[in-house]
């Protein structure tokens, strides 16, 4: 046997070539990441009333509720609960009051937005709004004890309903996968100013709680979900501009339209979300027939907001696709002023700073009336590039004031409303460019059977013209196992390297040298005694897709190793395994790397009931693990050779 040939007997090149995503995703991009449950929660704690009563009383409430957790950043919860308010006002006291309440919430969780995803870390913070409903009734007392109000005490009339506006901020506390604590703050902003039985100035009620609470995770996996850090993290500035009305006491008309502009800056962590601020200016007008007339009002605004795309949450992310429709809700702040003519000729101005007749200054810059906003509103986005988009929102703001028309009237607050059109630029988007580069070039990197056909033949021309001399067996690092005394088994190993979603072309890298020993051999007078075929794929595909590419790669491999050969085996010799995903393969290649946290990393693949999701989760968060993968699209042929 020739030293060449006996070196090469039990070598198996494995070469890694770019990654690209398969199975999981339609652009060849990573998909949105995320490990989803529900969750059950109960809460205790006091409440207190913020309206015109003075001091501070408590009282005591309590929450069930059910939440849903789509990723580590965002969720939603809705709550029932029951409480008592006390308060008191001048001469007056809140003799009797609870209510029941329900509402519906946006959490997000604020500290991996900022510090990112850490499975060791215990403490959460989560701010939260939402909407909902408090029907509540209320008992007025003077300073005598007798009663002097009564709101929602009628059988026949029932509770007074108000809408309800709660925003807060919940510190969690990870017990284990399962059960966690919380220490909630919640203002609650009431759409109405009777909460505490007297309706006076300005400003609608509150009432807020600060609660010590449980929740319990729904199934049975432990809670490894990830933030897809390496997708759509990118930063971007803002520009729009259009339409601005206010609905007050004044009637609408199109004539009342006026403009409004605004810019701002936002950063995008993740496929669906978003968060942004925006600043900007806008005036208004408006008319009440036969009651006044607003002759001029302008504000600034500043908010910030949080924005999910409808789209991708009910369609699944795709890169090929251009539209979003984004639903977005904030908080914000608005500082306006206004002057407006009554039917009978008086003045009337808010928020000004010099003095004039029924003027009311207020506390903001030059005077200005200040009033707390909840921005809610729609963008439908279109991608123009990678770096631009452009843009179409409808707003309206929920304002915490019934004088942006100068006219205090009615039971319910102003609304404001913007309609505009705008310009995105994003930053550089590093990943994206990366992921691009990979594609073409192993795109670039891909040869056919018939290529590499020609490969194997140039490889054993070249072979035979320089041929070398034969050595003994015993200098050789032959695989050789003698079962008789003039029968001689071979073992040749190839590894067959395929591109990323391929059973067809083959990677120029793949290891023909157990193939190119084999063929040498049959050459030599060896026939061929078994062929083992093993087909694999990389793990991050969907499963389905996994266990056919593996399938077609085993057959593709037997197919390309028979013609090679110039032999066909029947069913008793040559044998073809489909192993789908190769998981071991992948837990080994991690060990094997020099990731930190290498051996957490591979235990969370090993114990965790949902491996895709927990690799595409990995994936987002370590984007060493990619170069590994290439090596797992493959089929393992083992070819036995035997001479008598």
């Amino acid at each position: 046997m020739n030293k060449l040939i006996t070196k090469l007997l039990i070598v198996a090149i494995v070469l890694v070539s770019p990654l690209k995503f398969f199975g999981q995703e339609e652009g060849n991009k990573p998909v949105a990441a995320f490990s989803d449950y529900a969750y059950v929660s109960g809460d205790l704690g006091l409440g207190f009333l913020k309206g015109d009563n003075s001091g501070l009383k408590l009282g005591l409430n309590g929450h069930l509720g059910i939440g849903y957790q789509f990723d580590n950043i965002l969720g939603i919860k809705a709550n029932l609960g029951f409480g008592g308010l006390n308060g008191e006002y001048a001469n007056h006291e809140i003799h009797k009051s609870n209510y029941f309440d329900g509402n519906i919430n946006l959490t997000v969780n604020l500290t991996d937005i900022i510090l990112g995803y850490n499975p060791d870390r215990k403490f959460s913070l989560v701010p939260h709004i939402g909407i909902g409903q408090v029907r509540y009734r209320v008992k007025l007392n003077d300073a005598n004890g007798q009663q002097i109000h009564e709101s929602g005490y009628s059988k026949r009339d029932g509770r007074e309903v108000i809408a309800t506006i709660p925003m807060g901020v919940e510190l969690n506390y990870i017990i284990n996968p399962s059960w966690r604590v919380h220490l909630d703050f919640t203002a609650n902003y009431a759409d109405g100013d009777r909460l505490d039985g007297v309706a006076s100035g300005e400003h609608n009620d509150w009432f807020s709680t600060l609660n010590l609470g449980a929740s319990y995770r729904l199934g049975s996996e432990a809670n490894i979900f990830k933030r897809d850090h390496e997708y759509c993290n990118y930063w971007y500035l803002m520009a729009d501009g259009g339409a601005s009305f206010v609905f007050g006491d004044n009637k609408y008309s199109f004539g009342n339209v006026r403009g409004n502009m605004n810019i701002g800056a936002g950063y995008n962590f993740h496929n669906f979300y978003r968060i942004y601020v925006k600043a900007g200016y806008g005036i208004y007008t408006g008319e009440f027939e036969n009651v006044f007339t607003l002759d001029y009002a302008d504000y600034y605004e500043a908010n910030i907001n949080i924005a999910a795309d409808l789209v991708g949450f009910i369609f699944g992310h795709n890169e090929a696709r251009r539209f979003g429709v984004y639903a977005h809700i904030g908080l914000g702040q608005m500082q306006y002023r206004a002057r407006a003519t009554y039917a009978n000729g008086k003045k009337a101005a808010v928020g000004y700073h010099h003095d004039a007749s029924y003027n009311t200054k207020g506390r903001g810059l030059l005077d200005r009336k200040v009033a707390l906003t909840v921005p809610m509103g729609l963008e439908l986005n279109y991608i123009v590039n990678e770096k631009f988009d452009i843009y179409a929102d409808a707003t309206t703001f929920k304002v915490d004031s019934d004088v942006l028309d100068a006219y205090a009237s009615g039971l319910n607050k102003d609304w404001r409303t913007t309609v505009n059109f705008g310009l995105r630029y994003k930053f550089a988007n590093s990943c994206a460019r990366a992921a691009e580069e990979a594609e073409e070039a192993e795109r670039n990197n891909c040869v056919t059977p018939e290529e590499l056909k020609q490969a194997i033949k140039e490889a054993l021309e070249e072979y035979e013209a320089n041929k070398p001399e034969e050595t003994e067996a015993a200098n050789t690092e032959v695989a050789t196992q003698i079962i008789e005394k003039h029968t001689i088994y071979h073992t040749n190993h190839a590894n067959i390297v395929f591109p990323v979603n391929e059973s067809e072309k083959l990677n120029t890298q793949t290891n023909i040298d157990a193939i190119n020993r084999a063929s040498n051999e049959v050459q030599e007078g060896f026939e061929v005694e078994r062929i083992i075929v093993e087909g694999y794929a990389s793990p991050e595909g969907s499963k389905e897709v996994n266990d056919r590419l593996a399938e077609e790669r085993a057959k593709a491999a037997a197919d390309l190793v028979q013609s090679e050969l110039h032999t066909h085996l029947d069913d008793d010799h040559i044998t073809i395994h489909s192993n789908g995903a190769d998981w071991d393969g992948l837990v080994e290649a991690i060990l094997g790397s020099d990731l930190n946290n290498k051996e957490d990393i591979a235990n969370e693949i090993k114990n965790s009931s949902n491996r895709e999701q927990t690799l595409n989760n990995l994936l987002a968060k370590y984007p060493q693990i990619k170069p590994l993968l290439p090596q797992l699209r493959r089929a393992n042929v083992t070819i036995t050779t035997v001479k008598d």
